[in-house]
């Protein structure tokens, strides 16, 4: 059994209530917030399909393209 180690991006949307004076006011704390405050504060969803791998670490500095992953070699290591 080994270890592996994916670099991959989502597209991940979310839907948020703020209380605040005015819309202005709304907006500015949404900006001020952190990503992962956003997230938990959220109804959260993701793209169909929107998850891509960058690469794969399988240690040692053996990196893997996506391409090289899928063509197979994900079966070997």
């Amino acid at each position: 059994m080994g270890t592996y180690k994916f670099d991959w991006q989502d597209i991940v949307h979310g839907q948020i209530e703020i209380e605040a004076e005015n819309g202005v006011e709304a907006e500015q704390i949404l900006h001020a917030m952190k990503l992962q405050e956003r997230l938990n504060l959220s109804e959260i969803g993701v793209d169909k399909d929107s998850l891509k791998i960058k690469f794969v670490d399988l240690g040692f500095d053996d990196l893997l393209t996506p391409e090289e992953w899928e063509d197979g070699l994900k079966q070997y290591t």
